[in-house]
């Protein structure tokens, strides 16, 4: 069968004879040219195929060059059945060389063709017209349903970075360009405040830099060929003062969040500094700590820097010595017992301290409840009194202390408003002025509800400068107070108010310290006052049974009579006879007495008389004791651990209901 290929030009070369030859065959595609040796003599070229006349010792007529080693198997294009040949001049799908052998593998034995006359599949069917209407012309795509032109790579008007970025907001945000000119005519509800920020943050300055190149492109192509993302660009740079516009929405919404902002962070600093000054228990406690250190020191101390106070008691004593060497841990403990740190003796006096205020408490509580009978009355005058002790606990200063945070005074805070006011001057400056300038020149019918925009932006923005200059010295003023509360003097200089906000949150911070450790002293105190008790109470046990004394009981109870619920329950023939002898009559316990009282003669004389003699040999004689037997009756094997029978002839090893001490099985 004749290969079909492509004719392929002749190559140059030596040929091997003297005649001119005539080619009338072809290479098949896929191969290379025959390599021809190199002869005697020259002609005009080598033939193309073996079919040539003249004299030499060329190819072998009638017969193709055989491949080299090593070549790739030849394409074989068979054409198609009829039914199935494509007309002429359609498109084909294009197929790289197939190199794979059929042989051997899945493909072998399949039609490519799907005649299927072996019937090799019965179920096989295909829909040859289906492939066939393939090869009809094209109908024209329909206008609605034609794919916009799209701008290519060197018509873009962003690089890649921006590109994505735009893009990314474009679709995270849903922003479209309708919406987007609603809002830049004034219609503040047309989008949401993330769109907003979105569009102020990160598409206004993208269209910044390619207005230009946005402009000539919808002079060349249309708006319609835009994208999405280049439609949102022009959406704001087609519109007069659209960037002006834009920040305009954006410090409408955010003009607000800063006032609220400022707000959060002035009230915690005002009320943290009330507090502080109008404290009682934290008063008290400064007097602890004055008392012990003024005492100890023998010198009349009137206050101390708050500055590492905490760490100074802590490891501050009256009295020192080494605890190093053999049994420093129980030397340790005597010496922190013994001879205490400032620290210890001031949780002390805070423990006594809320030990006497709950007791005091406690007896307010008891007298007004005497005093007044009816409960309503009595909750309404305990809420008025509040408590016997104004202010409260001296442990409430340490939950005082806990909420001096100080984040409250972050230095970092005098940037943010700096910053936050540099933003509002911009805003002004670049760009509610000049959208207000250019409204000016308008007439009052165009654009009027950008004008109601730009007046409720004004307001906002007197409001927010007005809010910003007293909330800040509103917490410069706390700042202060703290300084003063501690001792510390008002810094002067250059960043004064970074200064004072520095040392108000150092001050807080140290007065949490102190709060921690005075709390975690006084549990410890606690701690070691109930080791002691416990330590102390049997001892205090014993003397009171010693004395006859009832111990901690506050007063005597009678003791419950519960007899008949034991006579009810209980299933044991002794106590049943007990409790019914003690619930008899006087009368009827007398007669049975009197009754009883020979036989007990007898039996005690039979008791005491001796065992008569045991014949050697002879089995014990069985003595149950209800819940065990006699010592020696259970024997058990050494070697298996399993209990024998005992000398009563009953088995040790299974459960006997009937006799009592058996062993459970």
């Amino acid at each position: 069968m004749a290969d079909h290929g492509i004719p392929l030009a002749p190559a140059p070369g030596h040929g091997k004879g003297k005649g001119k030859g005539k080619s009338k065959g072809i290479i098949p595609l896929g191969t290379d040219p025959p390599t021809m040796a190199k002869g005697k003599g020259r002609g005009k070229g080598p033939p193309i195929m073996a079919n040539s006349k003249g004299k030499g010792k060329g190819l072998v007529p009638g017969k193709a060059a055989p491949p080299p080693p090593g070549a790739q198997p030849q394409l074989r294009r068979e054409a198609p059945p009829e039914h199935l040949m494509a007309p002429p001049g359609v498109v084909r799908l294009p197929l790289r060389a197939n190199r794979v052998q059929s042989s051997g593998t899945i493909w072998e034995g399949l039609d490519p063709w799907g005649s299927n006359e072996a019937g090799q599949f019965p179920s096989w069917r295909v829909n040859f017209d289906r492939l066939r209407e393939l090869w009809a012309p094209m109908e024209e795509v329909p206008t609605h349903l034609a794919p916009q032109h799209t701008v290519a790579n060197e018509e873009r008007v962003m690089d890649q970075r921006m590109q994505q970025t735009v893009e990314i907001v474009v679709r995270s945000l849903k922003l479209q360009p309708d919406k987007i000119h609603e809002a830049l005519r004034g219609d503040f509800d047309a989008l949401t405040p993330q769109q907003i920020r979105g569009l102020a943050g990160q598409i206004v300055p993208a269209v910044r830099v390619t207005s230009g190149l946005l402009q000539a492109l919808v002079q060349r192509r249309g708006v319609a060929s835009l994208p999405s993302p280049e439609a949102v660009l022009w959406a704001v740079a087609s519109t007069p003062l659209g960037e002006a516009r834009a920040q305009t929405l954006a410090l409408r919404v955010q003009l607000p969040e800063d006032k609220a902002m400022l707000q959060e962070r002035v009230e915690p600093a005002v009320k943290i500094v009330q507090r502080l000054r109008q404290s009682l228990p934290l008063k008290m406690l400064m007097q602890a700590v004055l008392v012990v250190r003024s005492v100890l020191s023998q010198h009349k101390c009137t206050a101390f820097p708050i500055r590492e106070l905490g760490s100074i008691i802590k490891h501050e004593r009256y009295r020192r010595m080494a605890t190093a060497g053999a049994g420093a841990g129980r030397f340790t403990d005597w010496y922190q017992e013994n001879i205490p740190s400032t620290l210890r003796l001031v949780a002390e006096i805070v423990a006594d301290s809320h030990a006497n205020y709950n007791q005091l408490r406690f007896i307010t509580m008891a007298a007004l409840s005497k005093a007044c009978r009816l409960e309503s009355a009595r909750r309404c005058i305990w809420s008025y009194l509040g408590s016997p002790i104004a202010g409260g606990s001296v442990l409430d200063a340490c939950k005082l202390l806990q909420d001096c945070d100080s984040r409250i005074f972050d230095p970092e805070l005098a940037n943010w408003v700096q910053s936050r006011q540099l933003y509002r001057d911009r805003a002004i400056n670049g760009h509610v002025r000049p959208l207000q300038a250019y409204m000016d020149a308008q007439p009052l019918q165009v654009e009027a509800q950008l004008r109601e925009h730009l007046d409720v932006v004004s307001k906002s923005i007197n409001d927010t400068q007005e809010a910003f200059r007293t909330g800040w010295n509103d917490l410069m003023q706390a700042a202060l107070d703290v300084c003063d509360l501690i001792g510390e003097p008002r810094p002067t200089g250059h960043n004064r108010n970074g200064k004072i906000l520095d040392i108000a949150a150092a001050a807080l911070q140290h007065l949490r310290t102190l709060g921690t450790m005075v709390r975690e002293e006084v549990e410890l105190v606690w701690f070691m006052q109930r080791r002691r008790r416990l330590q102390a109470l049997p001892q205090q046990i014993r003397t009171d049974a010693a004395l006859g004394r009832s111990g901690f009981c506050a007063r005597a109870w009678q003791p419950v009579d519960t007899r008949l619920e034991i006579l009810a329950t209980t299933g044991d023939p002794d106590l049943v006879r007990e409790m019914r002898s003690h619930l008899r009559l006087p009368e009827e316990r007398s007669a049975a007495q009197a009754k009883a009282a020979p036989e007990t003669k007898d039996k005690a004389k039979a008791d005491a008389a001796p065992p008569p003699p045991k014949a050697k040999g002879a089995p014990q004689k069985y003595v149950d004791l209800i819940h065990s037997g006699i010592e020696g009756v259970y024997a058990r094997d050494p070697i298996t651990g399993k209990w024998g029978r005992r000398a009563d002839g009953v088995d040790g090893q299974v459960r006997d209901i009937t006799r009592r001490g058996g062993a459970s099985a």
